[in-house]
């Protein structure tokens, strides 16, 4: 990835008042948590993840195409409740709260006890019985490993305050990329004669379960899953100031994140543009 070809770089060049304010986080210059996310940071995944569903295409995707995003995408779901629970230890003694959601996010993720199992048993299941689809175990290419390797890095940092960007940057981009995964599984189901929507039961429930305010699954208010781990990290760099976040190091793990997940989707488009 070269700054010609990221879609970060592309949407800052685009927008020079977002650019202006993440250059001033970085120098502590720009101190508004909530201006930063609310004007800059979430319109910038919301444009990002706009281009890659153009680049994706999932409607003209082949059966072999699709089914190499379906292998790729569910190899962080693997991971994601293990790298949420080493955060949290991570930040525990810098910031209780921080943990706390972390933590929540962990449990939800892999699996509280006497409610809705880990999300990567539901996923790969719903693969198995609706698609006919064994992902479990899964190599992944060289990108996917990649971005695990990331995010590896990023939850070992002894930086907590680059630790809730980055997790912010993770958590930002999950309801576009369910949103993306749902298309791609809707279309292998219809190329395979399998169907798509709620006549994938299993893949219904999955998506039900992380876009659905009202799921049974959701925990918070008025939100889905997705959007209350969105609004959950969010808050810790819009009050900034209260959980004593710095905000130059939350900009730096935003920005270490959200370049490696926007460049592994570039990179799986080209993979699939190769199975032409």
């Amino acid at each position: 990835m070269t700054p010609d070809n990221s879609l970060i770089q592309a949407y800052l060049k685009a927008n020079p008042e977002t650019q202006s304010a993440v250059n001033g986080t970085l120098l502590g210059k720009f101190t508004s948590g909530d201006a930063l996310v609310t004007a800059h940071l979430a319109p910038m995944i919301d444009w990002a993840y706009g281009k890659i569903a153009e680049k994706v295409g999932a409607a003209d995707l082949n059966v072999r195409q699709a089914r190499m995003y379906i292998e790729e995408l569910s190899v962080f779901a693997r991971y994601n409740a293990q790298f949420l629970k080493a955060a949290a230890t991570g930040v525990e003694g810098f910031c209780p709260e921080l943990a706390h959601e972390l933590r929540r996010n962990h449990l939800e993720e892999g699996g509280e006890r006497g409610k809705v199992p880990a999300h990567y048993v539901l996923y790969t299941n719903a693969l198995l019985s609706d698609l006919g689809l064994l992902v479990n175990g899964h190599v992944p290419a060289r990108e996917t490993e990649t971005l695990v390797n990331l995010h590896q890095w990023m939850v070992g940092s002894h930086m907590p305050s680059f630790i809730v960007g980055a997790y912010y940057a993770t958590e930002a981009v999950a309801i576009a990329e369910t949103e993306i995964l749902r298309d791609i599984t809707n279309r292998y189901g219809e190329l395979t004669g399998q169907g798509s929507g709620s006549e994938l039961k299993a893949l219904h429930y999955y998506y039900e379960l992380h876009l659905d305010e009202g799921h049974e699954a959701a925990q918070v208010g008025g939100l889905s899953v997705e959007a209350a781990h969105i609004e959950g990290l969010a808050r810790f760099i819009k009050e900034s100031e209260l959980f004593h976040v710095e905000l130059p190091q939350a900009m730096d793990g935003f920005l270490t994140i959200a370049e490696g997940m926007t460049h592994w989707w570039a990179q799986l488009a080209h993979r699939a543009w190769e199975m032409n």
